[in-house]
């Protein structure tokens, strides 16, 4: 049985599947989802078994092609993960403690620690600090870091600002992670990179499926995800051996079929 981890990932998978499929007109017989090292997604497609072998693509940390970061070069996917999960940590040790509903947003400063347990005492104390805000009936209060009598707080270092606002209901109780962040113009040379990884497994992926396709999804909503396509973006300059081969903007909407060498929407702009 996979972990909890597995499971959250093939959830999201699904999810980015089908969204796909929605967008592409696409309607398979069903959605298989085997572990690895068979592929993501085995679908039957107009009586063929076709496998779909499904990859996010990540902005590298790097000088070349993001500004270059103060937390010792991290991916940026790993510091959405951490700080995804002292704030979740953190929103359930408030709702525990039964405190009134409220919507919350934090930002975290460059010094986020990667330490699981520091990183649970960050939770504890943001959790705390909105707790002691005490808001009453759709009143708004913010904490921040810069302000003179929060030099010496214990969040100093790993928070820098937290909004909260009381609402009526939890469902409305989201608390998120403020995500600033900055665009990075996709390349041919990193769609190629992408697609020479997959395919070294390619002659394993035809073991599953008679048919291999290849997604590659950016989702914009996040940072380390957000890239835009030039309008001359030149096609002819990426090849791939799938049989298909997409590139996916899951928030634009756009989809571009590098097999075909034809961008099949407009809104990839």
């Amino acid at each position: 049985m996979g972990s909890a981890k597995d499971k959250e990932q093939k959830e999201h998978e699904k999810f980015l599947l089908d969204r796909f499929f929605e967008l592409q007109g696409i309607s398979p017989t069903g959605l298989k989802q085997p572990d690895p090292p068979a592929l993501d997604g085995l679908i039957d497609l107009e009586g063929r078994k076709v496998g779909i072998e499904l990859t996010e693509l990540f902005i590298r940390s790097n000088k070349s092609e993001a500004h270059p970061q103060p937390t010792k070069d991290l991916l940026l996917q790993e510091i959405e993960s951490i700080t995804d999960r002292i704030v979740s940590k953190a929103r359930k040790i408030y709702f525990d403690a039964d405190n009134p509903h409220v919507l919350s947003t934090i930002w975290f400063s460059d010094r986020i620690t990667l330490d699981r347990m520091k990183g649970d005492r960050i939770a504890e104390l943001i959790a705390h600090q909105i707790q002691s805000m005490s808001l009453q009936n759709s009143q708004k209060a913010a904490w921040r870091s810069s302000d003179d009598e929060n030099v010496d707080h214990p969040l100093s270092e790993s928070v820098a600002i937290i909004h909260t606002y009381r609402v009526p209901e939890r469902r409305f109780a989201r608390w998120t992670v403020a995500r600033p962040g900055f665009v990075v113009t996709l390349t041919p040379k990193r769609l190629q990179e992408v697609i020479d990884k997959k395919a070294k497994k390619i002659n394993s992926y035809k073991k599953y499926a008679e048919e291999t396709w290849l997604l590659i999804v950016a989702d914009n909503t996040r940072p380390s995800q957000r890239f835009s396509v030039a309008p001359d973006f030149p096609l002819d300059s990426v090849s791939s051996p799938f049989q298909k081969t997409f590139y996916y903007d899951y928030v634009l909407k756009g989809v571009i079929d590098l097999s075909n060498n034809v961008k099949t929407s407009a809104a990839i702009l």
